[in-house]
């Protein structure tokens, strides 16, 4: 289990890197665990952390009220209407933000699925939890409430997913194999 995160310049960030640093960078790195033994017991989840300022039209659901300075999603220093319905007091904790990609690119990984239920960063935790049985966080952690993207996966060994070596620049297949 390991946490990436890109250099600066290849992280896509709006204000100081691009799309292409970042394609550049995610297409490298996923060719080189792919030519690693250990490629056959390996997931890759691709998550981002804002939007890049490329706003959603479709608001997120609200999951956690809170009335805090911070807040200003329903209103000035609001996030939704109920103030008794704050998880565990814990303020300036809305719920999800924007629509972000998601995306899992593993052997294992359903080929060519679109996953239409709700997931966010706390996904990944709530993942790891249910794969290594170490039971939630707890605190009124977002893992409790947040989607599972095991069905993004296909562990019957059924359908193993080719390998799939693209170009850093165009992102055009390489070269595919089976194993």
């Amino acid at each position: 289990m390991s946490f990436i995160k890109a250099p600066a310049y290849q992280d896509g960030n709006a204000g100081y890197s691009n799309p292409l640093l970042e394609q550049e960078f995610v297409v490298d790195f996923v060719n080189r665990l792919q030519s690693l033994p250990d490629w056959l017991t390996t997931a890759v989840v691709l998550a981002w952390d804002d939007s890049g300022g490329w706003y959603d039209h479709v608001m997120s659901p609200i999951i956690n009220q809170s009335q805090t300075v911070r807040d200003a999603l329903t209103g000035v220093g609001l996030c939704g209407s109920n103030p008794n319905k704050v998880a565990g007091g814990y303020q300036a904790r809305c719920g999800y933000g924007t629509r972000l990609p998601f995306l899992v690119v593993s052997p294992w990984a359903k080929q060519n699925y679109v996953h239409h239920g709700l997931t966010d960063q706390t996904s990944i935790i709530r993942f790891i939890e249910d794969n290594w049985q170490t039971g939630r966080i707890g605190d009124f952690s977002f893992d409790e409430l947040t989607g599972d993207i095991q069905p993004m996966f296909d562990f019957s060994g059924e359908d193993i997913a080719p390998r799939l070596f693209l170009d850093t620049t165009t992102g055009a297949v390489v070269r595919g194999e089976n194993d």
